[in-house]
């Protein structure tokens, strides 16, 4: 890995976006590296906007990095990974669920805005997208509330930020005991899916 990773997560209040900053900060301690996270949650806590930055590094002083400086979005939202792509650097990548929650206003305002349109205005923002059914392979492990996992499991297998083995260990440290099973089982599906 370079000097620093730094990860931003887009999501919205519920989908487990603190949760998935927490379980990368568990497994680069497992792998001895120095990490700082730090989030801006919107008024909502379901469905608000959440962003979560993640610093991982041999030395890493901030939490918190400036638009241009991340490497990675994982996006568990396509509106807020689009509203967010400003912060990736050239040549970052985004890492996003195909997941449509678009905010009432922009819905109501707009209605030609469409899933399709979002993930196009994206692609034209970003160079490397990569699009994940995440909640359709997250209903397929049996635990549809795990698409952060399969956005996880894509991050890793494309990134190689982390060994999946030490991811494995931070998912069964973080996630509820019942739900650490179909946790592991979706974040290896989006290893699957993103190789």
């Amino acid at each position: 890995m370079e000097e620093a990773a730094n990860v931003l997560i887009a999501s919205v209040g519920g989908q487990g976006g603190l949760t998935l900053a927490r379980i990368l900060a568990v497994a680069a301690t497992l792998e001895n590296f120095k990490v700082r996270t730090g989030e801006t949650l919107g008024m909502a806590q379901r469905y608000g906007s959440v962003v979560s930055y993640v610093r991982i590094g041999r030395e890493v002083y901030s939490p918190i990095f400036s638009p241009g400086q991340a490497d990675y979005i994982l996006g568990l939202e396509l509106c807020e990974t689009l509203r967010n792509a400003h912060y990736l650097k050239p040549g970052g990548a985004a890492i996003v669920a195909d997941e449509y929650r678009p905010p009432y206003s922009l819905s109501f305002n707009n209605p030609g805005n469409t899933r399709d349109n979002v993930i196009s205005e994206l692609k034209s923002l970003v160079r490397k997208v990569q699009v994940i059914p995440a909640r359709k392979i997250a209903v397929e492990v049996g635990n549809p509330r795990a698409l952060n996992m399969v956005v996880l499991g894509a991050f890793i297998a494309i990134s190689k930020v982390l060994r999946e083995n030490a991811v494995e260990v931070a998912i069964a440290e973080v996630v509820p005991k019942r739900f650490i099973e179909s946790s592991i089982a979706a974040f290896r599906r989006g290893i699957e899916f993103a190789r």
